[in-house]
């Protein structure tokens, strides 16, 4: 599952910063949004702006042929889609009303290219590199490190900031690294350290508190981290790597006709 892959390249700079741009994106509307509406910017309008965004990079990314860096893309528009499906925000439920401009993205692409051909393209792709799965995974899982839900920490929006500056990193980082063993620790590396301020957060203001539960001896009960959880989000970031497996495996029984 680890071995070197042939069809692994590293991006440009200037496509890795591109993949990244989503990441820091939804940062600072994570930000806005733990902030008193600064020039009347509402949280949630601001991620929606990060929807819009990752609809259009999704969209470029489709007529190009699902570069790397259209996968992060592909991965924010449907946790931006997913997490606001059941939502309600200023007194409005989204619902699956919230997919419409997705399904819409999807059309367009179709009609402009005329063809299957980039989803055609795109399957091999992931067959032959499992890490461009494991990057639309990443997004889901820097949305929730990202989120904050409920967090109050006076510091909070400094908090913010350097997670999402360590989960950028690990997006351009991944998309740089020449080879599989590097994609793999970036996503790993950075996911982890990320977790970093968020247990910081939890340890040094009152949660427990706030949320009527009883005091805790224990400084890891205090951190907000579980290791089960942990574990949990490792194994969606990196279940991918079946795919590996399975080549491995069917390479072996053909092989051995």
């Amino acid at each position: 599952m680890f071995t070197q892959n042939k069809y692994i390249s590293p991006s440009t700079r200037w496509q890795a910063l591109v993949g990244a741009l989503p990441f820091l994106a939804f940062g600072i509307a994570s930000i806005l949004g733990k902030m008193d509406r600064p020039y009347g910017i509402r949280g949630h309008d601001a991620e929606m702006v990060v929807y819009f965004v990752a609809l259009i990079g999704l969209l470029i990314g489709w007529i190009r042929g699902f570069p790397l860096w259209s996968y992060s893309y592909l991965g924010w528009s449907l946790v931006m889609a997913w997490s606001s499906t059941n939502l309600r925000v200023y007194g409005v439920d989204w619902g699956y009303r919230i997919w419409v401009p997705f399904g819409l993205t999807v059309l367009a692409a179709l009609l402009w290219t005329r063809s299957l051909a980039p989803v055609k393209r795109l399957l091999p792709d992931v067959w032959n590199d499992w890490t461009r799965l494991t990057f639309v995974m990443y997004a889901f899982g820097a949305f929730v490190l990202l989120i904050y839900d409920e967090n109050h920490h006076p510091f909070l929006p400094l908090l913010v900031a350097v997670s999402t500056l360590i989960v950028a990193a690990g997006a351009w980082v991944f998309l740089r690294s020449p080879n599989l063993i590097g994609r793999v620790l970036s996503i790993l590396v950075s996911f982890v350290a990320a977790m970093i301020p968020v247990s910081l957060s939890y340890l040094t203001w009152d949660w427990r508190a706030y949320y009527g539960l009883p005091p805790s001896d224990h400084w890891l009960d205090s951190s907000g981290i579980a290791p089960i959880g942990v574990l949990f989000w490792l194994l969606i970031l990196f279940w991918p790597g079946l795919i590996a497996l399975i080549h491995r495996f069917i390479g072996r029984r053909t092989a051995n006709r």
